[in-house]
């Protein structure tokens, strides 16, 4: 699934030809439906570039086997609302694959978390306990999907590593994680969401 939503720069990639990453000023938002302007690149979904700035995400954590277990949970038992109300001017809620010392061997952390600004704005917010994840300046191709329940798996299967490579990027390893965002729009696991690898230029 990061970059700062709120009050950040944006970029939108010419597919398929090589994509470059513009900046332009303005608030990176997720549509309820994808835009229009994301075009069908030659892997089998929807894709974007965006230039991001450094910025700090801040929720829950935990360190898994699997990121759903995460996910479901906090779907579950009142966070997801809460982090809701927390979020920045674009409402999205990111889910936030990172590895560090504390995971075993094929374990991750797995933080379901907002723009960490936005959440410590709020009064009531001062008590949580919250994991907060420095995301380091990076391009990064974000692919659409419209049906998160039914496409994620298989987008996996197509495996992002490969998917970035075939359009001409390779995973910025200095970022070491990826993103699953859900716009405001997100409340059904039916609903479209987008997926954001950090990138660079092949060496």
């Amino acid at each position: 699934a990061g970059p700062r939503v709120a009050r950040t720069q944006h970029g939108t990639g010419t597919w398929p030809t090589e994509p470059e990453c513009a900046r332009t000023e303005g608030d990176p938002q997720m549509p309820d439906e994808p835009s229009s302007d994301l075009t069908r690149p030659p892997v089998p979904y929807p894709a974007r570039c965006l230039s991001l700035p450094a910025s700090d995400l801040s929720g829950y954590t935990r360190i898994v086997q699997s990121g759903g277990a995460q996910y479901e949970a906090v779907r579950a038992d009142g966070r997801w609302e809460r982090l809701r109300r927390m979020a920045g001017a674009d409402g999205a809620i990111y889910g936030v694959a990172s590895q560090d010392r504390e995971c075993p061997a094929e374990w991750y952390r797995y933080t379901v978390a907002v723009e960490a600004e936005a959440w410590h704005r709020r009064a009531d917010a001062v008590d949580e306990e919250l994991y907060t994840l420095h995301i380091p300046a990076s391009e990064w191709i974000a692919f659409a999907l419209h049906d998160f329940g039914a496409q994620y798996g298989g987008f996996w299967q197509e495996n992002p590593y490969s998917l970035i490579q075939r359009l001409g990027w390779e995973f910025n390893t200095s970022v070491g994680l990826h993103l699953d965002v859900y716009g405001s729009s997100y409340c059904s696991d039916h609903d479209s969401m987008e997926f954001w690898m950090p990138v660079r230029r092949p060496r």
